[in-house]
């Protein structure tokens, strides 16, 4: 996420700081309402960032949320199916 975030930091002072933000705001999100985002299939789920293009796929194992991926959508999309 340091990759993208520089990346973001050199297109435009203070981005990469609030691709960040969207970054923790979006995990926050996720660790206070894990059920509430769209299931991709059987039991994973994704949540999109609000801000950019990223989004964190993940799934609920013995009450504990595994991140399987943080994801650029406009990338590779289907990547992650091989961490399942």
């Amino acid at each position: 996420m340091i990759i993208a975030a520089k990346y973001y930091e050199r297109q435009a002072e203070d981005l990469g700081f609030k691709f960040l933000d969207d970054l923790d705001k979006t995990v926050e999100e996720i660790i206070n309402s894990p059920q509430t985002w769209i299931t991709l299939v059987d039991d994973i789920k994704r949540h999109q960032f609000s801000h950019f293009p990223f989004a964190i796929i993940y799934r609920i194992v013995s009450s504990k949320i595994r991140v399987l991926a943080v994801m650029n959508l406009h990338r590779e999309p289907n990547y992650w199916k091989k961490r399942i």
